[in-house]
């Protein structure tokens, strides 16, 4: 079904753990033969690339997938659920009334620590390779993906602490001594991250094409950079983080030029340049041969301005494709798709496959998840409506009735089209979207209000609009105001552009508004799903409490639980 080639993904190491007691047994002293550890695994650039391979696969499972749609969409007020109203534990998390043993609390921080430990074994082992040469290309392939390991650990850690708050940042290369690490606080978390991306947009090229379709690249690493300082700032307050988001929008949006001065904070490290160059696998300059160049404060990082578009353009002809095209095949790897979870088709369809994202999706469309009432009502007079929402026993555009109960409306980002789906029910056939251009526009117009450039801020924001409304030919576009006007409209579209990305509830908490939004949804109900959520304690869940046991409270509990 895909026309790329699928990740390939294997458990790459063997943890070896050591035998912490004594005995006179020879056997027990016998050195293991063929096992293979962290040190000793990394030393080819295919090893390196498998290594990589496995940090992407904690994307493409299903504890991945379903902690996403679960924090990010499931408790949000634009979906509603057929079963939010019992007693499951995902209806408890849902309604705010879960306690600190609720399993998906758990799973979403596992899950998460999953890929970081991976990541954290690549990084650290990354001057393990040997080359047989000084080629160039040996020096690419290498900081690609290290490039990559960074971006995937910032990306683990930001899903962390926007969930979690501070939380303990895993050392690179772990101390059987000292497993027990403490909290940091959420701003040295948000440090981390952003040393991470802006290392990792210097590493990598725009964007990844035809084979290396799905890898990270420089605009993925700027976009979700910007997004981290987005909910570092604090709407309606001074902040240098919005001050860099409009920066990084000029570059992203504009074609400013952009250096790695510029982005990587300079002052804040204690490195040399050359120390850093050699760290983030640049050719040493020593090496260089005739007609290489060495990269300096002063490079521009790579043009992002014409890579992507708000009009979705096939990234294997340069067709222009309908709107709703971006979220099924025909739209993947497409211009306006910034970065994407690349799923597989397992070629047999067994229904126990760990990173099959199909029947999640599936399962969401057709069983568990319906547009609210208020979503409704925000997006009636809307251009996009019908691309989003289908109404039961309703056609879809390839002529498919929607048979689900009377007055539900189904959420058609997660529909697979007919032609689209593989033989076997059980298998996959789409990727996830997590980040589209048009969330770096409003977010680039969200940081122009702030900074004062509201003209700037229409600008943006109508491109987006203007977008949409070739839909139906209509031509209605948001108008010049205030401050609070311009914002209100900006979170207007940004609710219903970026709609079903499971992405909403996390952004009304950054926007302060969560609690009033919820309070608002629970009279859409008989059951009243957000009456429970309690300002100033529900922004943040709780750290699950078998992680506070098994640290005896080194890892302390958030206030309020």
């Amino acid at each position: 079904m895909k026309r790329i080639k699928p990740f390939i993904f294997c458990n790459f190491y063997i943890v070896v753990a050591a035998l912490l007691f004594t005995s006179c047994s020879d056997f027990l002293e016998k050195e293991v033969q063929g096992a293979s550890t962290p040190d000793s695994f990394y030393k080819t650039k295919y090893e390196l690339q498998e290594g990589l391979n496995a940090v992407y696969d904690i994307l493409q499972s299903n504890q991945f997938t379903n902690c996403a749609w679960i924090f990010g969409e499931a408790c949000g007020d634009d979906v509603v659920g057929t079963d939010e109203n019992g007693t499951s534990q995902i209806a408890e998390l849902v309604n705010f009334r879960f306690d600190t043993s609720n399993d998906w609390l758990l799973r979403r921080y596992q899950i998460m620590y999953r890929g970081i430990n991976r990541a954290n074994q690549l990084i650290s082992h990354i001057n393990s390779v040997k080359f047989s040469s000084d080629d160039a290309s040996n020096y690419t392939t290498v900081q690609a993906i290290l490039g990559q390991a960074k971006f995937l650990r910032a990306y683990f850690y930001f899903e962390l602490v926007r969930t979690f708050g501070g939380v303990p940042i895993r050392p690179e290369t772990e101390d059987i001594n000292h497993l027990t690490i403490p909290r940091s606080s959420k701003e040295e978390v948000y440090a981390y991250i952003e040393k991470d991306l802006r290392e990792a947009a210097c590493m990598l090229d725009a964007k990844y094409t035809d084979a290396s379709s799905g890898k990270v690249g420089c605009g993925a690493c700027v976009a979700l950079l910007m997004k981290v300082l987005m909910y570092e700032a604090t709407p309606g307050e001074h902040s240098d983080k919005w001050e860099e988001m409009a920066l990084l929008g000029d570059y992203f949006i504009t074609g400013r030029t952009l250096t790695y001065r510029d982005i990587l904070h300079l002052d804040q490290y204690d490195e040399t340049w050359d120390q850093l160059m050699r760290r983030l696998w640049f050719k040493p300059r020593e090496k260089l041969l005739s007609g290489e160049v060495y990269t300096t404060e002063d490079t521009a990082l790579p043009a992002l301005a014409n890579i992507y578009s708000l009009v979705s353009k096939s990234s294997y002809d340069g067709s222009t494709l309908h709107y709703r095209d971006l979220y099924y095949q025909a739209g993947e790897f497409c211009s306006r798709s910034v970065f994407e979870i690349v799923f597989k088709e397992s070629a047999t369809g067994k229904s126990d496959d760990d990173n099959e994202g199909m029947g999640i999706m599936n399962d969401l469309f057709w069983n568990r998840l319906w547009a609210s009432t208020s979503f409704r009502n925000a997006v009636a007079n809307d251009p996009r409506r019908d691309v989003i929402i289908l109404l039961h026993a309703s056609a879809t555009f390839d002529n498919e009735r929607l048979e689900v109960p009377a007055t539900r409306y189904g959420c058609m980002k997660w529909y697979t089209p007919k032609n689209e789906r593989p033989l076997d029910e059980n298998d996959n056939a789409k990727n996830r979207r997590v980040i589209i251009y048009s969330d770096v526009v409003l977010m680039y117009a969200e940081a122009l209000n702030e900074v004062g450039r509201r003209e700037e801020a229409l600008t943006q924001l109508n491109r987006v609009k203007a977008v949409a409304n070739e839909i139906t030919n209509v031509s209605t576009l948001y108008t010049a105001g205030t401050y609070l006007e311009m914002r209100s409209q900006i979170w207007t579209e940004r609710r219903i552009e970026l709609c079903h990305l499971w992405d909403r509830y996390f952004d009304i908490v950054r926007q302060g508004r969560a609690a009033t939004i919820l309070h608002n949804l629970a009279s859409e109900q008989v059951w009243g799903r957000g009456k429970n959520y309690i300002e100033g304690i529900h922004e943040l869940f709780p750290i699950p409490q078998t992680e506070v046991d098994v640290t005896n409270g080194v890892v302390e509990q958030n206030p309020g639980y």
